[in-house]
């Protein structure tokens, strides 16, 4: 996204996503901010046809961070790093290859601690002269079609890429309208937004944090099946406090390419429990009554990390651009005691254990 980039604050990094040139695998790669020392970032790697295998059955350490794009790397700078300053911020990049040639690449981005607040009401996206004016790149590429006013993901879309408009926030609502631009047969998707935390790192030397957590992700695949996830370190392996809550047994809305469509997502964020939920319905059509998708944790251990804040973004998984527009994103005022939460049925299954006895049992 250029050698000059602007941040404001959405979650816990800022994000630097970019592609090294030269061959792969690599000596050493690193980033130094301001005059801090140099820090390893991580470069995805060509994956061995018969090395480990990781979460969801992927090749390589960032899981689905980076899948199938090898050379390709993802800066997370933390927001309290103690040399990040407010305002302009010079950043260097530096990798050496195996025949021990460095290359070294300088850039600067301007640095906003101010969470935005709401309402955030995107309906002219026209007034925008980039991307990253909207929101923060975590994952992937999107961009804006300001003949269509709509924010669209780009060829190839990638896994887990994620959008955020939001900054950390508690219980919210977003409404929008989507559009599937087309469908391939047999083509793995997954879309539509999110309620995201943050990142967990696997390990402090890896160079990028593999670990999702989410406090309410809308997902529809191309066969019209919905899903609510909830989740504190997917993707991570040989952790304790790591748990994944997903609708079992998906309701399904076809869904057709070309089509738009109007989407009521909301997370509910109590001192005590994560509760999410979502519907869609043909645009222009009354909006149902029942939600498509509900989910929440208030039987999981008590001892397991909950979800107090999170950002509102633009999610997808494969498939081919999606196209969003006429955002919203509003505080939810509701009264979680009279919360009435689904019960347990046949349909929904709960998980509480690990992301191991998860993966071994998917």
């Amino acid at each position: 996204y250029g050698s000059k980039q602007k941040f404001r604050f959405h979650h816990n990094d800022i994000n630097i996503l970019g592609k090294v040139e030269a061959p792969l695998p690599l000596k050493r790669s690193n980033y130094r901010l301001n005059d801090g020392e140099f820090v390893h970032f991580y470069v995805e790697p060509i994956p061995s046809r018969r090395g480990p295998r990781y979460a969801w059955g992927t090749k390589t350490p960032s899981v689905h961070r980076l899948r199938e794009q090898p050379g390709n790397f993802n800066i997370e700078i933390p927001i309290d790093a103690p040399n990040l300053h407010e305002g302009w911020n010079n950043l260097t990049i530096c990798i050496e290859d195996e025949k021990s040639q460095v290359n070294t690449l300088d850039m600067s981005f301007h640095w906003d601690s101010s969470p935005l607040p709401l309402p955030i009401v995107l309906t002219n996206l026209n007034q925008y002269e980039s991307i990253q004016e909207i929101g923060q790149i975590v994952n992937g590429t999107f961009d804006i079609d300001r003949q269509r006013n709509v924010i669209c993901t780009k060829e190839p879309v990638g896994s887990d890429i994620l959008f955020l408009i939001g900054s950390p926030y508690g219980s919210q609502e977003a409404t929008y309208d989507v559009k599937f631009t087309h469908s391939l047969k047999d083509w793995c998707f997954l879309g539509l937004s999110d309620f995201f935390f943050g990142h967990q790192e696997q390990s402090p030397d890896l160079g990028i944090k593999p670990g999702y957590c989410t406090a309410g992700l809308a997902t529809i695949n191309n066969k019209g099946y919905g899903q609510v996830w909830l989740a504190w370190g997917d993707c991570l392996t040989d952790k304790e406090n790591t748990w994944v809550i997903t609708t079992e047994k998906k309701p399904k809305f076809p869904v057709r390419p070309g089509i738009t469509y109007s989407v009521r997502h909301q997370t509910i964020i109590a001192e005590t429990f994560n509760f999410a939920r979502f519907r869609i319905w043909r645009k222009g059509r009354p909006e149902p009554k029942r939600w498509l998708c509900e989910e929440h944790n208030s039987n999981l251990d008590p001892n397991f990390p909950r979800l107090g804040t999170a950002s509102f973004g633009l999610f997808q998984y494969w498939g081919m651009p999606t196209e969003w527009s006429n955002i919203t994103v509003k505080p939810l005022d509701i009264n979680t005691q009279e919360l009435k939460l689904p019960k347990e049925r046949s349909n929904l299954s709960v998980k509480l254990q690990t992301i191991r006895e998860y993966i071994e049992n998917f």
